[in-house]
């Protein structure tokens, strides 16, 4: 049987080759593109699996509920509850503080990068992480102490065995001399500590003065906690809200507490380790998080080029079985039973898949590569999980292909075949069927194309929406650390100098920001007092013709008049004094005010300080297009009397190339604080990271785009063949009787067109419903215009036609005595 099977796979490739090429082309298409996207989402699943005791491992998040403000959480926590949390906890076998944060090793002016961590030393007995070069448990114990990867490690000094080296770090202008103590061995898989290249320890300064350490009300870094087993993750849930209600109340005015009732505005959550990569999406301060929905929209992309390729195969076995009815009448004839005829074609099916899972297993090892460089993921072909799927994929997809058409092959009757004139079409019945694949194939790939549309127009909006300030002619630096009121105003005026800046000023607040300070304050409206807790931030002169914010209402700031002058540290300290204050767009909303001048001259307390509204500006957002702008309050600084606390400074330049301009800040820069990286870069590029995840993710329906409408035109492209070699005698009556080659064309092409009709007004609900849920997610988002579906459409209806054009004009051009006498 098996031969019967082999030989009569391979006399169909010789008899019909462009159909059996078309049928293996398609499946192994849908076959490889199945693959990639299965090891996508494979890898995007499998994050963080490969730490050890994985399951047992929780970061705390802090969750806050305020005034003014959507409810927000935060990967980053408060060290200050963690001996609380092991008093309080007996499941909490260990934990671990660790701070993000870049190192750079300098020589002779140029940095080298390394991203990096400042722990605790428990820092790799928690994650699991196993070094291959020195002692775990005493890597971090010396405060001097210092572990590379073994890639920075190569980087670094191109060897791995580098215990005892000593190396001089920069960590953002502090430099610091640390000794190698350990180099860690990779992690399986991917995980959050991928990047990681450099672990030092917490300076003890910090432990002691850094807010974070002090303050139940500040964060700087994540907190994750060994539990002693899985199930003590939902015991501790249990308990979080009382721990607050305990430890972190207290008075009003007690700064290192958050107030009399700390459970109304702040609760700690505790998340798995192996959720973070689709949790954090929605979550302030964390790495770029997946959006699961996006993760597994991607799958079933892969799953519906599947079940495309397989569509397209019963289609074009539907269409030629007729071709093969008379080799059926003759070997039942001659006694083959209808068993033996459907197990031959199931197996030749079975064949053909088996032929095309080989050709889409090298297609998988071109795409993959390929998809890895549109995503920027680490993905890379598994054989280990390809090679257990594909079988499957392999059988599946041949019973599925296969049994419909073996079943209409194997039934019939020799008789009517052998007496009939014509071949059998397989009635009204195969004809819907035909029509029936046609029309979902094509409300698949349109379905697609108009969410690939959506997707592109949302991340091009994403990347040169409107941000509030002038985008271009605009570079953005390094913080300059310390508050050295001095060096600050030297910096400004070296940076003032150099040719082509046409401004500059001190911000502490930047696109994509580093950390973000927020207080509250209180408004004595008509209808009542409202309390609203408003981001921070502190600007000096030329910061306004830096960035170009739109003023809405009121002035600007005015370094002529004292009383816009803000106020110092102390005076934050001890809520004090009187200042006039410039607030943002969203301020005035969530106030309740009509128009923006209806705040000009209103004041807003917080204890005894004093701020008075002189100026509304335009929302100027430096956060995710997910998040919402949080309502601002902008303090003036003339530097004075009063420094900056870490201020970002940004230039205005104009008639210089960006490239050169951002040179000659470095060396303006270095001139005045060699040991501090510059770092100038366009605000879009500080920007990018925000949106590039989901950029790169909207390529891969681009891919499923067009696999999709691929697959769909075979399909297309068979049925008219099908038709067109079914319809010659009719064109030729038709003909006869006076019909002109136009009319015979568009009769053809409605008929043709008539299933691809029906898809398109399949498809636009479907994307429309997916489509909104997906913008959802945004705050800042295009409207869902019926633009998108309008051109989905339209492309498809034009690729529609260009697919069975050829066959259509073939057919209407045909003699009519030929056409007749043919049949």
């Amino acid at each position: 049987m098996l031969t019967t099977i082999l030989r009569g796979a391979v006399r169909q490739a010789r008899r019909h080759p462009v159909y059996v090429g078309l049928d293996l082309f398609g499946l192994a298409l849908g076959i490889g593109v199945f693959l990639t996207l299965a090891l996508l989402v494979r890898y995007e699943s499998s994050f963080d699996a490969g730490v050890p005791g994985v399951e047992r491992l929780v970061r705390v998040d802090a969750n806050w509920t305020l005034s003014g403000i959507v409810p927000m959480e935060e990967a980053h926590a408060s060290f200050l509850p963690l001996p609380f949390l092991r008093q309080d906890f007996p499941e909490i076998e260990d934990a671990v503080r660790f701070m993000p944060s870049t190192f750079r090793t300098g020589r002779e002016g140029a940095f080298t990068k390394f991203d990096g961590y400042e722990a605790d030393p428990s820092f790799f007995h928690v994650f699991g992480i196993a070094l291959s070069r020195g002692v775990a448990d005493d890597a971090l114990v010396r405060p001097d102490g210092l572990v590379l990867s073994e890639a920075a490690a190569m980087k670094a000094f191109g060897t791995r065995d580098i215990l005892g080296r000593r190396v001089e770090l920069n960590e953002a202008g502090v430099r610091s001399v640390h000794v190698v103590t350990g180099v860690m061995a990779p992690v399986r898989g991917p995980n959050l500590l991928a990047r990681a290249e450099m672990i030092v320890p917490i300076p003890g300064e910090e432990a002691r003065t850094r807010s974070c350490f002090l303050y139940w009300g500040s964060a700087c870094g994540a907190l994750v906690l060994r539990l002693r087993t899985p199930e003590d993750i939902g015991a501790m849930r249990a308990r979080l809200r009382d721990f607050v209600i305990r430890h972190a109340s207290g008075a009003d005015d007690d700064r290192v507490a958050l107030g009399p009732h700390p459970e109304k505005i702040y609760d700690m959550r505790l998340v798995p380790l192996r959720r973070l990569n689709f949790y954090d999406v929605g979550v302030v301060d964390s790495d770029d998080g997946v959006d699961r929905n996006v993760v597994d929209a991607i799958g079933l992309v892969g799953f519906l080029a599947l079940v495309l390729a397989c569509a397209n195969t019963v289609n074009l076995a539907t269409a030629r079985a007729g071709l093969r009815a008379r080799e059926v009448a003759v070997r039942k004839t001659l006694g083959a039973t209808r068993r033996v005829l459907f197990v031959q074609f199931m197996g030749e099916a079975l064949v053909v898949t088996a032929v095309a899972g080989i050709v889409g297993l090298v297609l998988c090892e071109i795409l993959t590569p390929e998809i890895a460089s549109l995503t920027g993921e680490g993905v890379t072909v598994s054989y280990g999980f390809v090679l257990a799927v594909l079988p499957v994929v392999v059988v599946v997809a041949g019973l599925a292909s296969g049994f419909h058409p073996a079943t209409i092959l194997s039934g019939y009757r020799p008789a009517a075949v052998l007496a009939a004139a014509r071949m059998p079409s397989g009635g009204r019945g195969a004809a819907r069927l035909r029509n029936a694949l046609v029309a979902g194939q094509f409300a698949i790939a349109i379905a697609i194309v108009i969410c690939t549309l959506v997707i592109d127009r949302q991340t091009a909006f994403m990347r040169d929406a409107d941000r509030g300030y002038s985008k271009s002619g605009l570079l953005i630096g390094q913080q300059v650390l310390g508050g050295d009121l001095g060096q600050q105003r030297g910096m400004l005026d070296t940076l003032r100098a150099v040719p082509g800046v046409a401004a500059v000023g001190f911000g502490e607040l930047e696109p994509a920001p580093h950390s973000m300070s927020r207080s509250d304050y209180k408004y004595a409206g008509p209808n009542g007092p409202v309390s609203i807790q408003m981001l921070f931030d502190r600007v000096g002169p030329g910061y306004f013709e830096v960035y170009r914010p739109r003023l809405l209402a009121g002035r600007w700031f005015d370094p002529g008049r004292g009383q816009d002058e803000g106020p110092d540290a102390d005076d934050l300290l001890k809520s004090r004094g009187s200042f006039n204050v410039v607030v943002n767009a969203r301020t005035t909303v969530t106030l309740g005010f009509a128009t923006p001048r209806q705040a000009i001259g209103q004041v807003l307390t917080a204890d005894g300080l004093r701020a008075r509204i002189i100026g509304v500006v335009e929302d100027m957002r430096f956060v995710s297009p997910r998040e919402e702008v949080a309502p601002e309050i902008i303090f003036f600084d003339t530097l004075a009397r009063v420094p900056f606390v870490d201020p970002i400074p940004a230039v205005r330049f104009e008639g210089v190339a960006p490239a050169e301009m951002a040179r000659r800040l470095d060396r303006a820069w270095g001139s005045v604080r060699p040991e501090l990286a510059s770092n100038f870069q366009p605000a879009d590029e500080r920007m990018a990271e925000l949106f590039v995840g989901d950029e790169r993710r909207g390529h891969i329906f681009t891919v499923g785009a067009v696999v999709a409408l691929l697959i769909a035109c075979m399909g297309l492209y068979s049925l008219a063949a099908f038709s067109a070699i079914r319809r010659v005698h009719e064109i030729g009556i038709r003909k006869t009787l006076g019909a002109s080659g136009r009319q015979i064309v568009s009769l053809l092409l409605r008929d043709f067109l008539r299933p691809v009709a029906l898809a398109c007004v399949l498809a636009c609900p479907v994307a429309w419903v997916v489509m909104r849920a997906w913008l959802s997610g945004f705050e800042q988002r295009v409207p869902l215009t019926p633009l998108h579906f309008l051109i989905a459409v339209a492309g498809a209806l034009l690729i529609a036609t260009l697919t069975v054009l050829g066959q259509t004009l073939r057919v209407a051009r045909a003699e009519p005595a030929r056409a007749l006498r043919a049949q």
